[in-house]
């Protein structure tokens, strides 16, 4: 069998309301040379049933079972058996434009970078579509410009989604998704910190459908400590490289904008929990931890996956 130029990895997990659309806007992508890795992650539902419809009708789709093993286990499960030169992942409650894999891919190979990005909209209903602004105007950023931009999280996320990514720059460096929440926040720099430049694309090519249970929506102690831990693990990753000089400014502006962000999450989990005591310690604990993470005492870890000093404790309720 002929190698896929693309292989397109779909985790599959409680999905049964979404799939049936996800897996069509794949299979109606004009570019057709790809590979579908439609990745069981133990889900409960009636998901697989509709994926296998698609798996039987086109040799394209590949479905691979396993134990539920979460999000990032299902991400790296895919790369472990992805054969394209590209990759790229879709989130099973999601959908992509027709041209999504062909406008990502010619970017990449027109512009001979390892790297491509799309535009996107939030879909919050059928008649609610939201398309997210971007300032950006270049057409192809270095690796350092779009570093930069990827962790002042201005004008480019680090979602794993919307992206095109050359599969090699995992496989090659030993790059994977930590098993945790924020996991792309984690992740993404990392894999951007060995391409050799990224191509944009102005053009809004995949619909992220927001859910009532999104993670932002539905914090708690153990994500707000995923979410801190995330910026932990890209420091940890610049000291290694020698770079962390290069981008402290970008992990400063950053880190004032998701503490900021955690101090409205702890306030309203200890609203919800009857417990104004143990706001005030978690709220300085909140700040502690970024002010660790700026400062010249921070400790690069052993394995790369650095474990917080201390944390957000959950009230009791």
């Amino acid at each position: 069998m002929k190698t896929p130029k693309v292989s397109i990895i779909v985790p599959i997990y409680n999905v049964e309301d979404y799939i049936g659309k996800c897996l069509l806007s794949i299979r109606k992508q004009t570019f057709r040379d790809f590979e579908a890795l439609l990745i069981n992650d133990g889900t409960p539902d009636g998901s697989m049933e509709i994926a296998q419809k698609f798996a039987e009708a086109d040799k394209r789709f590949i479905i691979y079972n396993k134990e539920n093993g979460g999000l990032s286990d299902a991400r790296n499960y895919g790369l472990e058996r992805a054969k394209g030169e590209y990759v790229v992942f879709v989130d099973s409650d999601d959908y992509i434009d027709n041209d999504y894999i062909r406008m990502l891919y010619n970017e990449c190979v027109i512009n001979n970078a390892d790297m491509s990005c799309c535009r996107y909209k939030y879909h919050f209903t059928d008649k609610l579509v939201i398309p997210v602004p971007s300032g950006r105007n270049k057409r192809v950023l270095s690796t350092d410009e779009a570093l930069d931009m990827l962790i002042r999280d201005n004008n480019m996320q680090s979602f794993a989604w919307n992206k095109m990514y050359r599969r090699t720059l995992f496989t090659d460096n030993n790059i994977k998704y930590p098993v945790m929440y924020f996991e792309d926040i984690a992740t993404t720099p990392r894999v951007m910190f060995k391409s050799n430049k990224v191509a944009l694309s102005n053009k809004y090519l995949y619909n992220y459908v927001k859910r009532s249970g999104s993670i932002l929506m539905t914090m708690n102690a153990r994500k707000i400590n995923d979410y801190i831990r995330s910026y932990y693990i890209i420091r940890d990753y610049l000291e290694k490289q020698g770079a962390f000089g290069k981008f402290k400014a970008a992990l400063r502006s950053v880190s004032s904008k998701v503490e900021l962000i955690n101090v409205y999450s702890i306030l309203r989990e200890h609203i919800i929990a009857h417990d104004v005591k143990g706001a005030f310690e978690n709220l300085c604990t909140n700040h502690e931890l970024f002010s660790i993470l700026n400062s010249s005492s921070f400790k690069a870890s052993g394995d790369g996956l650095p474990e917080l000093p201390r944390k957000v404790t959950q009230p009791e309720k």
